[in-house]
């Protein structure tokens, strides 16, 4: 890492200044040290007009005088801009930046030290010019009419110490010209190859300009080619490949174009930087060779197609940065094989599939940035068995699943950074262990449940991003140990109580707008330097932050979410549920804990007891047809995994779901009911799906020797189907959906897409909701996780009255599962059932 005060006036200048043009995730220090993360507000992050079009965002400048290089910032959005990411600078905590270092500078003090022993010591006898190379110099030093040091070079025969950026062999030619922060406005000039045995040539931000000089090629000695930070132009010259001694190329920060297929014969490289420039076509398969290359950084190019299997070969790789290209594909699984890469950043492409489980070998990791791609699938638990890993940028993707709870044996980690997928579930008590976390961002999610009381023990925490989620429930005592909090951002979710105080004298954002917040009055230790807003809640017009109230919702508004009063100090629910929000009707109800129901008076309380009654787990009996089975411990296998297998399990009794107090009304009172069940689904060898499986309500179940798929349970009937095939006959829309299917139709009545990969073998967690009213609607709930989501997978209008057709000696039906496994062998087991209605509650 390049220290930040200890070196001369001109050497920390460079490091200063290229601290804030650096890296692939745009990750830099300025001075104390910034992280600069762009997301989709711009590509590039260097055009402020066009960055300051977008909406609700911004551009900021960095505080070093420097050239145009912005940062894009967006304010908090709200639910309509939701689709705008997160992008914009927050203050890294570490003193060292691991995330893209700007290798360039590194580099040179690197050589400069090295170059410290090819020339004699200050108490030595001087070395003396060659004529040659003071003619080559004095010519040189004309071509740059802006270099303010050339009258050093203008000596004849001069002691080559007193050179400034020269060094020499014993025979007084030159091997070294190392320059930084010129003003020479002029291209490389072609007599540079006359300097015959020049090995290092750095000229770091020195306003060059033009195209590489075809001459640069006839220096066969060269080792070391360091121009980052210029207007360099053009493409690489042809005869490039000829440069076969290099072993340092740095070219990031230019506007050099074109394929780089004439590096391939460089396979002396340890370090290759050619960050931020318009190289494009596709990554050669030929990087495979580069054995014993350390540092690639190819940060924001233009370069396409798949990233090349062979670059698992490259053995000794440290850092691999190809962010914000244009890739695409799968990321290979041979990137496993790299054991001693410690950074590895992909981020910004156009990537695809699942994070390969093969990044469990990299033992040596500790920075994964994949953020802003189209990854899909889960966060891998093997993650979790990398010791030295303290940042994971997995933000902007199409992740699903939970964030699994191994995550907190990560015990180095301080940057989890996982906003804008569509994953849920809950936060896992285990997070609160990452007690060196920094930043926790989860934003535009699906998570929801209530913030675990252990996240009071991320003591280090600055960055705390909930926003745009589910989360309900207080969180005022876990932010108020957070005494470093710089950021607290929790604003579209379903928080109550009082409002978050956090104890931190470093806050700088505050929002928690449009939450439930009822009360509390928050006093910042420096409120002139806090951005903040309270706004849309259910606050008293007593709640005020730093002395100043704020726009609230409406007591009409407050009270339509399961009765919250304005103002009020007491829980949400009774203190024994939650309130389960649809923001798009502007209402909520209260969902009671297990063992409370809803008080009978106050539907907006939960009180102790369970409705209806209650039959214990085996107690039912279950009629079984087909292929199915009760196992030893409970569960219920419907097929075994053979082909063409069928299976269905119903409960019994029956249950009511209509009430005739009149007998001559048509379907009297119709009762609601609730389904909560788990499953697996298991797929063959070959990973294909059989037919799926299907929860039916039934007026009759399958007859001796019919089918037990649905059209087997008859056309009183209705099933929500979860299928793993593709029938383009039934009009599915893919091979992984669920859908209601009435009258033993094979065709759904509505279907929609599964959040989770149903033929996986895992355990799947349903809940099917059935409400009579208003014609009647059947919502069904998938999760991974055993706490009921918010937002259903799929809504159907049904009426059971419709369909069922009861009559008042014909009001009790039949609750059960059928499943097939067709061409294709498939396992359906039923691990756990709870049926209850109004009146019944049937567990099994």
């Amino acid at each position: 890492m390049m220290p930040t005060g200890s070196h001369s006036l001109q050497t920390s200048t460079i490091s200063h200044v290229a601290s804030c043009v650096v890296t692939s995730l745009r990750l830099c220090t300025n001075g104390g040290a910034v992280v600069c993360k762009v997301a989709q507000c711009g590509a590039r992050c260097d055009d402020s007009e066009s960055l300051g079009r977008e909406a609700g965002a911004w551009c900021t400048t960095p505080s070093v005088p420097l050239s145009p290089i912005h940062t894009c910032t967006s304010s908090p959005h709200h639910r309509h801009i939701s689709n705008h990411r997160h992008c914009g600078c927050y203050a890294h905590p570490r003193q060292e930046l691991r995330q893209g270092v700007e290798l360039s500078l590194l580099l040179l003090l690197l050589l400069l030290g090295s170059l410290a022993c090819l020339v004699p010591p200050w108490g030595a006898a001087a070395v003396r010019v060659h004529p040659r190379d003071v003619s080559n110099l004095a010519w040189l030093a004309s071509e740059w009419n802006g270099f303010n040091g050339s009258d050093t070079w203008s000596l004849s025969y001069a002691d080559c110490r007193a050179m400034e950026g020269i060094r020499c062999d014993r025979d007084g030619r030159v091997i070294a010209i190392e320059l930084g922060l010129k003003n020479f406005q002029a291209p490389i000039p072609a007599m540079i190859s006359r300097f015959t045995r020049l090995r290092y040539l750095t000229l770091l931000f020195c306003q060059l300009t033009g195209p590489l000089p075809n001459t640069l090629c006839d220096l066969p000695s060269l080792v070391s080619l360091n121009l980052g930070g210029n207007s360099i132009s053009g493409t690489l010259p042809d005869g490039f490949s000829r440069l076969v001694s290099l072993e340092y190329l740095i070219l990031g920060v230019n506007r050099i174009s074109g394929p780089i297929d004439l590096l391939s014969s460089l396979v002396h490289l340890t370090h290759l930087n050619l960050r931020q420039n318009f190289f494009n076509g596709s990554l050669p398969s030929e990087l495979g060779n580069f054995t014993t290359l350390t540092v690639l950084n190819f940060d924001g190019n233009l370069f396409s197609g798949s990233i090349p299997p062979s670059m698992g070969e490259m053995s000794l790789l440290q850092q691999m940065v190809l962010s914000f290209n244009q890739l695409s594909g799968t990321i290979p699984d041979s990137l496993g094989h790299l054991r001693g890469l410690t950074h590895l950043a992909l981020a910004g492409n156009q990537l695809t599939g699942s994070i390969p489980d093969s990044f469990s070998a990299l033992d040596s990791l500790t920075d994964l940035i994949l953020m802003d791609n189209l990854l899909s699938g889960s966060i891998p638990t093997a993650l979790a068995s990398l010791p030295k890993l303290r940042a994971i940028m997995a933000s902007s993707n199409q992740l699903s699943g939970s964030i699994p709870a191994a995550l907190g044996d990560l015990l180095l980690l301080d940057y989890l950074s996982l906003s804008y997928n569509p994953m849920s579930g809950s936060i896992p008590t285990a997070i609160g262990k990452l007690t060196n976390l920094m930043l926790l961002d989860l934003s535009g999610n699906q998570f929801y449940g209530t913030v675990p009381s252990s996240l009071s023990d991320l003591s280090k925490l600055q960055y705390l991003f909930l926003t745009n989620n589910q989360f309900w429930g207080t969180i005022e005592p876990i932010t108020r140990t957070m005494r470093n909090l710089r950021m607290l951002f929790l604003s579209w979710n379903q928080f109550s109580g009082r409002l978050p105080s956090p104890a931190s004298s470093t806050l700088e954002q505050y929002q928690v707008d449009t939450n439930f917040f009822t009360h509390g009055e928050v006093k910042f230790k420096n409120c002139s330097a806090v951005t903040w807003t309270t706004d849309a809640n259910c606050l008293a017009a007593s709640a005020s932050v730093c002395g100043r109230a704020s726009t609230q919702r409406t007591a009409a508004v407050c009270a339509a979410f399961c009765g919250v009063e304005i103002g009020a100090t007491g829980p949400v629910c009774g203190g024994h549920g939650y309130c389960s929000v649809n923001a798009f009707i502007g209402e909520g109800e209260c969902v009671c804990d297990p063992n409370y129901m809803l008080d009978s008076s106050n539907t907006n309380a939960c009180v102790a007891g369970a409705t209806g009654a209650s039959l214990e787990s085996g107690s039912a009996y279950v009629s079984l047809w087909g292929s199915a089975s009760v196992l030893s411990n409970g569960s219920i296998l419907l097929t075994t995994g053979t082909p063409n297998q069928q299976g269905a399990a119903f409960a019994s009794p029956t249950l009511r779901l209509f009430h005739f107090p009149d007998k001559r009304s048509r379907c009297g009172t119709e009762l609601g009911f609730l389904a909560a069940f788990s499953f697996a689904m298991t797929p063959g060898n070959h990973g294909s799906g059989g037919e799926g499986l299907a929860f039916v309500v039934a007026a009759a179940s399958p007859g001796k020797g019919a089918s037990v798929g649905l059209g087997g349970v008859g056309r009183r009937s209705v099933g929500v189907e979860f299928d793993s095939v593709l029938s383009v006959k039934h009009s599915d829309p893919n091979d992984n959906h669920v859908g209601v299917n009435v009258g033993g139709s094979p065709v759904s009545l509505a279907s929609a897409t599964a959040p989770l990969i149903l033929n996986d073998a895992q355990t799947k967690h349903t809940w099917i909701r059935y409400d009579p009213t208003s014609g009647g609607t059947l919502r069904v709930f998938l999760s991974s996780d055993p706490v009921q989501p918010l937002t259903p997978t799929l809504t159907a209008s049904v009426s059971l009255c419709s369909i069922l057709k009861p009559t008042a000696s014909d009001s009790l039906f039949l609750f059960g599962f059928v499943a097939l496994s067709g061409s294709q062998p498939q396992a359906h087991t039923i691990l756990s059932w709870n049926v209850t209605t109004d009146a019944t509650t049937l567990a099994i």
